[in-house]
């Protein structure tokens, strides 16, 4: 393991320590190096304040679990598994959700977009739809899906991680479904028309 990924888990571990003892808006750049033993120069060099330090900790226990090898056919099982982490984490999760859910929601939004719009292109046989209709359709299901997870975690983790993926994919299927067979019924309008 590289020093600089070494260094980067230290203060990561740090922040997550001291989420269990104070709110993480009242948690200092001070604080982490005082915990991490580091100096501040070491804690900029790596990350340019906490919040980029909070995104980082979201990325890499997410890069723990997922792979190259997901799809819209199997991002769910990723996601239970994600969220399965995330409860075991609860106290730091909740703790930096709830003083500023924007990081979290931003990292759930990009790691999702990239799914949808793939599957949307998938079914997109005879490229019919605009790319700016995929960008629009993807990044709707990908704000929902950060909003649900996010208010999962606000509201106590209360469903199962297992129940909670199970919707979301569910509601993607249902979806899908729809979007196919409204797009069937375009194009054989379009062909009879023709």
């Amino acid at each position: 393991m590289s020093d600089t990924i070494q260094t980067k888990e230290i203060l990561a571990e740090t922040l997550k320590l001291l989420t269990n003892k104070k709110s993480f808006a009242k948690i200092t750049i001070a604080d982490i190096t005082k915990t991490s033993g580091f100096n501040r120069q070491t804690f900029y060099y790596h990350f340019r304040d906490k919040y980029e330090l909070l995104e980082w900790i979201y990325r890499h226990d997410a890069q723990q679990i997922f792979d190259h090898h997901i799809s819209f056919e199997n991002w769910h099982r990723y996601m239970a598994a994600l969220l399965t982490h995330i409860k075991q984490d609860k106290t730091f999760y909740q703790n930096t959700i709830s003083c500023d859910d924007t990081v979290f929601k931003e990292f759930i939004f990009s790691m999702t977009k990239s799914i949808f719009f793939l599957a949307i292109d998938a079914l997109d046989l005879h490229h019919q739809i605009s790319e700016n209709d995929k960008n629009f359709y993807s990044e709707f299901f990908s704000f929902g899906i950060a909003g649900v997870i996010g208010n999962w975690v606000k509201t106590d983790m209360k469903e199962t991680p297992e129940k909670v993926a199970s919707n979301l994919k569910s509601l993607a299927q249902d979806s899908e479904k729809l979007a196919y067979e409204r797009y069937r019924e375009s194009y054989k309008i379009m062909k009879e028309e023709s």
